[in-house]
């Protein structure tokens, strides 16, 4: 089966929004949402992220692009991201235009929780600083760990990247959504 991962923040098209920072009030939580870990009830209620200057861009896409690694989709999406089964937490927010006004309330951070072992150590580029891991430069996935993975995912040496089956990608086309990009990862013989 193939895998591909998902690129959150496309600069495709300037006319389509981009997100800077991240909603009020989690900012100092944000590496919870981009590693894995559930931001719980620490996650305001009522969380309201604005569109910034530095991004004039104003079209709402299927993804809204990020400059801080959150996966940030639209109702449709989360819903099949939803079905999946795997632990997540899908984060509403009302996200505000450059004037402040209310642009959309369909949108969700999605936070898988957790990660997954699925890295063939020897075949991938991994760069280490006194045996821990500082990035990973190459990703290529072991199928013989693969056969327990769940339909998206994290990678436990790199908890920035989610990974998405081949099952879960058809069911995102049947949406045609837009500005979402896809890489297939590689995997060892």
């Amino acid at each position: 089966m193939d895998y591909f991962s998902i690129n959150m923040s496309p600069a495709v098209d300037p006319g389509y929004c981009v997100l800077y920072g991240e909603p009020e009030g989690t900012n100092m939580l944000k590496y919870r949402m981009s590693q894995g870990i559930a931001m719980g009830d620490k996650y305001p209620q009522d969380a309201k992220w604005y569109m910034r200057k530095e991004s004039p861009g104003i079209k709402l896409a299927s993804l809204l692009a990020t400059v801080t690694n959150l996966l940030v989709v639209e109702r449709g999406m989360k819903e099949v991201f939803e079905r999946t089964g795997v632990p997540m937490e899908c984060l509403p927010f009302t996200l505000y235009d450059h004037k402040k006004r209310v642009a959309s309330t369909d949108y969700f951070i999605i936070n898988p929780l957790g990660t997954f072992d699925c890295l063939d150590l020897e075949k991938s580029e991994i760069i280490y600083d006194e045996g821990e891991i500082v990035e990973v430069e190459k990703i290529v996935l072991d199928p013989k760990k693969l056969h327990s993975a769940p339909g998206f995912f994290r990678i436990k040496e790199d908890p920035y990247v989610r990974v998405l089956s081949h099952q879960l990608v058809d069911e995102l086309r049947k949406l045609n959504p837009t500005n979402v990009y896809l890489t297939k990862l590689e995997q060892s013989a």
